[in-house]
């Protein structure tokens, strides 16, 4: 069957047609718009709040470019470098300065407690009026002391530090050699005795100043002032060379026969580091030479002490004046912050030149000082406990 069109039907499908367009534009109408196209983004602002549309701006001048100011050029410390941008902070206060950071002066420390198990010998050479011959020496050798001590050190942020230690202690072993040489005595003469309840007591403090300091490393220089009392006592005599005049039937041991007092002054001057060795250890070393040592002692020979002539009167007084070192080192363990332990070993040596002064002190006899060497041993090994504390804020002290 043919398809037949009227000329109505087309005039009514193109009166749809346009029906339907006139909807779909008023629809456009009402949908959402540009606001910076066909009205304005603000409100408040005067032309456009009477009610009067603004005439819309040309695309091509919408889309004009504008001049983008540049942002100030910021200086060290405010320019990131990171590579990215300087921060909307930084392009608005670019003048701002950070404050400086001040370090309050401060001393912050570290005392502990030592026990140092220590060995040594002690003696003295004797020699004649005129100095060049040898008339007795004296070794009191084979030492062992058991004492304790305690130290302490106080560093300050300038750099200057304090330290020092004081301890006290016993001598319970050791013997004595004492031998006498012609002509002096004829023939020579070797006793030996046995040395026990001797005395130990010392103490040191120096100034100073860190040379280097890092984390890992840190090294002063100081100057000081050591105390050294040492006293042994013998007991009992016997011979063991050929001389039997002297102590040819032997003394028992319960009869104190000698003891030496010796007080040794000496400054010195050195160096310590700590060297970190990685975790919680450390190693601490100290050196130091001592350019003056001052010896001021007493020898008390028991048994001669007496009013026949040839006696003495008592104690002997000795000095003497010289030199020496100490060396010292610890492994140290941090158990947390402020606690730590330790081992280490130490070695003092001392030396001086002087005189035992037999004037006015023998009966009946006008004697005269002779000179006489002294020197002094003692080393031995430490444990040690220590507790820190600080930052400590000094004010104006410094």
């Amino acid at each position: 069957m043919a398809l037949r069109i009227y000329p109505a039907t087309v005039l009514v499908a193109i009166a749809a047609m346009l029906g339907m367009a006139a909807i779909a534009n008023a629809a456009q109408d009402d949908a959402a718009r540009w606001p910076s196209i066909y009205e304005p983004q603000w409100p408040n602002v005067s032309g456009s709040a009477v009610g009067e549309p603004q005439k819309p701006a040309p695309v091509a001048a919408a889309l004009k470019p504008t001049t983008i100011p540049t942002p100030p050029v910021l200086s060290a410390p405010e320019a990131i470098v990171t590579g990215s941008a300087p921060s909307p902070v930084a392009n608005r206060w670019h003048d701002f300065k950070a404050a400086p950071v001040i370090v309050l002066p401060a001393f912050h420390g570290e005392f502990g407690l030592r026990y140092w198990m220590n060995f040594g010998e002690t003696a003295k050479n004797l020699y004649n009026i005129a100095g060049n011959a040898m008339v007795s020496r004296l070794t009191y050798d084979g030492l062992q002391g058991h004492a304790i001590e305690a130290y302490g050190r106080v560093d300050h942020t300038s750099g200057f530090y304090m330290k020092g230690y004081a301890g006290i202690g016993i001598v319970n072993r050791g013997q004595l050699n004492d031998e006498d040489f012609p002509p002096f005595i004829t023939p020579y003469s070797s006793t030996t005795s046995e040395q026990r309840e001797g005395t130990l007591a010392y103490a040191s403090i120096d100034l100073g100043y860190n040379l280097i300091r890092r984390p890992e490393f840190r090294l002063g220089a100081y100057a000081g002032y050591h105390y050294l009392d040492q006293s042994v006592s013998a007991y009992g005599c016997g011979q063991i060379a050929a001389n039997n005049a002297v102590c040819g039937n032997p003394i028992p041991n319960n009869v104190l026969v000698i003891t030496q007092s010796n007080h040794w002054n000496s400054l010195r001057v050195g160096l310590d580091a700590t060297v970190m060795l990685g975790g919680p250890f450390s190693l601490t070393l100290d050196a130091a030479w001592l350019p003056y040592v001052k010896l001021n002692g007493g020898d008390s020979h028991w048994l001669r002490i007496g009013t026949a002539p040839g006696s003495f009167t008592g104690e002997i007084p000795e000095d003497g004046q010289g030199n020496g070192y100490q060396l010292a080192a610890a492994l140290v363990y941090a158990v947390n912050r402020d606690v730590s332990v330790a081992v280490g070993g130490r070695y003092w040596r001392m030396d001086t030149n002087g005189n035992t002064h037999f004037e006015g002190n023998v009966v009946g006899v006008n004697a005269l000082p002779q000179p006489v060497d002294w020197s002094v041993e003692s080393y031995g090994v430490f444990v040690q406990g220590s507790f820190k504390f600080g930052p400590y804020p000094t004010g104006g002290f410094f």
